[in-house]
């Protein structure tokens, strides 16, 4: 494994001891506008405290999430629980996809994508494709590269790039991210008022 990881880990871990801002209670909005076509069994990659996992499996859907902050999946299981669903949550390194034995119809990432270097996303998006069944869909959502204030945002031509083999990116929309009103009652200054810009993209995994 590289040393970023794990050093990203240890930024992460403690983003989840105060309010992180993209932790707002439900799903980002683009997922919901694309619910209809996310089928089980579904992974959450990079799932945070859970609420896009709750959300899919109310809606009848078989839902694995995975995060490497143990405090995340602790926060995940409980409102899982709280809801009486059975939504599995594993604390797992998505760089380590490569190496599982499971399969999805489906995977959500919902900030994911970004954190990651370019030789990182290579081997993540490696991940994906061992575990995304061939026809299966990537939903991705990630910080774009139009967006100045936030480093490592991501543009079309690099999701062309990295989803070039065996990938087929069937549509890719500039949206706005929501965040946390209480990360933004305490950094008011971090995010634009109708919030960061932000690639929604649906990709097929064709072989």
């Amino acid at each position: 494994m590289p040393n970023q990881p794990h050093r990203t880990q240890e930024g992460f871990t403690q983003m989840y001891a105060g309010n992180p801002p993209w932790e707002i209670e439900k799903p980002q909005p683009p997922f919901v506008d694309v619910a209809d076509q996310v089928t089980g069994p579904l992974l959450d990659a990079g799932c945070g405290t859970g609420s896009s996992s709750v959300f899919f499996a109310e809606r009848g859907l078989a839902v694995t999430g995975i995060d490497f902050v143990e405090e995340a999946i602790r926060r995940a299981a409980e409102k899982a629980a709280a809801r009486g669903l059975p939504v599995r949550f594993l604390v797992k390194d998505a760089m380590t996809l490569d190496a599982w034995d499971e399969s999805f119809a489906s995977v959500i990432d919902s900030g994911l994508f970004h954190i990651y270097s370019r030789e990182e996303r290579r081997q993540y998006v490696r991940g994906l494709a061992h575990v995304l069944r061939p026809g299966g869909r990537l939903f991705l959502l990630s910080f774009s590269d139009e967006e100045a204030s936030f480093a490592g945002g991501v543009s079309t031509e690099e999701l062309e790039t990295e989803f070039a083999d065996g990938w087929k990116i069937e549509s890719v929309r500039t949206v706005r991210g929501e965040v946390s009103e209480e990360f933004r009652a305490e950094f008011p200054k971090d995010f634009p008022e109708e919030g960061p810009k932000m690639r929604f993209a649906v990709i097929r995994r064709t072989a």
